[in-house]
């Protein structure tokens, strides 16, 4: 797969930490793992762009 213009979704699994929890995503392009912090349009290490999603939902006040 190569890296369009059109970001392609990806599901993160979520990592706790230290005081933040971090996003993690397998890449589509090269197919490592890249941490992210926030979910919405992203550049891997790599040099790809994505979107980064999670299927949890917000929570609510």
């Amino acid at each position: 797969m190569t890296p369009t213009t059109h970001p392609v979704e990806v599901t993160a699994r979520p990592l706790v930490t230290a005081g933040r929890t971090q996003l993690l995503v397998d890449c589509p392009f090269c197919g490592g793992v890249h941490r992210h912090l926030e979910t919405g349009p992203r550049r891997g290490p790599c040099g790809s762009r994505y979107a980064v999603t999670t299927t949890q939902k917000d929570p609510t006040p």
